[in-house]
């Protein structure tokens, strides 16, 4: 506790990694001090949760577990500070297990045509799964760029990051009149969740 306030952590946000993450908050301490120094080096602000999530992270994987997720992001385009751009957004693209990282991009980038560099602008993106979200709203999305009534370079934050109602309001219920079969799609009745 001590450190953390020393660092500026309110204590809300302690609470938040006591609630969250408590193997967390009894590491060693010499390791825990070094896990705060390195995310304040990385320019996390001390007074929001995601420096406690990025700490936990840190303590969660060991330094060649955390090089061998950045050199599997490096092999889709992302240089190591982009990389490290991405685990600043969102820590816990980088908990993540190789072969989730690689279906997940594999299916946007190569499948969906959405860059690499868009998807580190918003690793949370990946986190979601495959075939219950991403693959089932690419599939909404790819008939409405079809039809001409989306543009085709939506960031896939668009469509992949919003809540459940927030999807079906903006890209399933405003089009249904015109594509009736978006809600069939989306549920996959109609087997097109490969986009």
């Amino acid at each position: 506790m001590a450190l953390l306030r020393q660092v500026g952590v309110p204590q809300s946000t302690f609470s938040f990694l006591i609630t969250n993450f408590p193997s967390t908050a009894f590491a060693k301490h010499t390791r825990f001090a070094e896990a705060i120094h390195e995310v304040k080096e990385m320019g996390y602000d001390p007074s929001k949760t995601v420096f406690v999530n990025a700490i936990h992270v840190l303590l969660s994987m060991s330094r060649p577990k955390l090089e061998s997720k950045l050199e599997l992001y490096k092999r889709w385009g992302w240089s190591k500070d982009v990389a490290l751009l991405a685990f600043k957004r969102h820590p816990n693209c980088m908990l993540l297990s190789h072969e989730k990282i690689t279906k997940a991009m594999d299916f946007l980038v190569n499948k969906m045509g959405c860059s690499s560099t868009d998807i580190a602008r918003n690793p949370k993106v990946i986190c979601f799964s495959l075939e219950k979200r991403i693959m089932p709203r690419c599939s909404v999305v790819q008939i409405l760029i079809a039809k001409g009534l989306v543009k085709n370079n939506l960031s896939p934050s668009t469509f992949i990051g919003p809540c459940e109602s927030n999807f079906l309001d903006r890209f399933v219920i405003k089009f249904q009149d015109g594509v009736p079969e978006l809600q069939n799609v989306y549920k996959g009745k109609d087997g097109s969740f490969g986009c």
